[in-house]
């Protein structure tokens, strides 16, 4: 159940980045975060106290530390993006993430079997090749590059350990905290922006299509962190951990059957490697 949790909040993640990546191409990126935290936190709002949610100081804590992770990791994500070569950047988040929470589990007594040991370093090894690029220029790699790629990492794999510390009870509580906070991140983000080149963003006159899909990024953002948090909720920090930080799957995929982009070689083995992996998983 674990396994599958995690591949389908992966894969959504992935299918939510592709719908965000496409919107930005329409309107500003920033425009893109505000809209897509906007729309994931009506349906969490809705469904949180459905569920029956138990409220706790200690859970809006951990939502709102989950929720500066996340910011963190976000702004760092895009800022080396800005300086330095993808093909170098994504792989170096990708591994960081899905390392810091497998080493936080083990070190917490969570112990597999060989062969789940094997698949947990594939899985590794398949979220950095996923996140290889064809890419060869876009800025240099430099310390400054480097120290951002991994503050990433750690923001992104540092969120599913707070999640994860979560009280099972408080369900999706701290998923809703974390997706307030990240808007209000956003909403400020938006704020200083208009004081600094003093115009507001063109969020009623923007284009409606990078609008909706902004929006439909966010849906699925929401979905994907449900499942996410119920994945954690259930236990095995290190499997959803490093299942989480394969995200690029979803928009590896999309960018196959949707913009009919060839995989390369190295991304192809990342897909048959985290599958294998994750069936390892499953009945190893």
């Amino acid at each position: 159940m674990i396994v599958l949790l995690g591949l389908a909040s992966a894969v959504i993640y992935g299918v939510s980045d592709f719908f965000g990546g496409l919107g930005a191409r329409r309107i500003p990126p920033v425009l893109v975060s505000l809209v897509s935290f906007a729309a994931a936190v009506v349906p969490i709002a809705v469904v949180t106290p459905l569920m029956g949610s138990v409220w706790s100081v200690e859970a809006v804590t951990l939502g709102v530390l989950a929720g500066v992770a996340g910011a963190l990791a976000i702004w760092a994500f895009y800022a080396s993006l800005a300086i330095g070569p993808m093909s170098v950047i994504s792989p170096t988040v990708a591994a960081v993430a899905a390392l810091l929470p497998a080493v936080v589990g083990i070190l917490r007594g969570e112990r597999f079997t060989p062969v789940g040991y094997a698949a947990l370093a594939a899985l590794v090894v398949a979220a950095v090749l996923l996140g290889v690029t064809r890419e060869q220029s876009g800025g240099r790699v430099g310390v400054r590059v480097v120290v951002l790629a991994v503050l990433a990492g750690i923001g992104f794999g540092g969120y599913n350990v707070l999640i994860e510390a979560t009280p099972p009870e408080s369900e999706l509580v701290p998923l809703l905290v974390d997706l307030i906070v990240g808007l209000a991140v956003f909403v400020v983000v938006v704020a200083v922006l208009r004081m600094r080149r003093g115009a507001a963003l063109p969020v009623l006159s923007a284009d409606r299509r990078g609008l909706a899909l902004a929006a439909g990024a966010g849906l699925l953002l929401a979905a994907a962190n449900a499942l996410l948090v119920w994945g954690l909720h259930l236990g095995e920090l290190a499997i959803m951990g490093v299942l989480g930080a394969l995200y690029p799957l979803g928009t590896v995929l999309l960018a196959l059957v949707v913009l009919r982009e060839r995989l390369t070689t190295v991304q192809v083995v990342g897909v048959a490697l985290a599958l294998g992996a994750s069936v390892a998983l499953v009945f190893g």
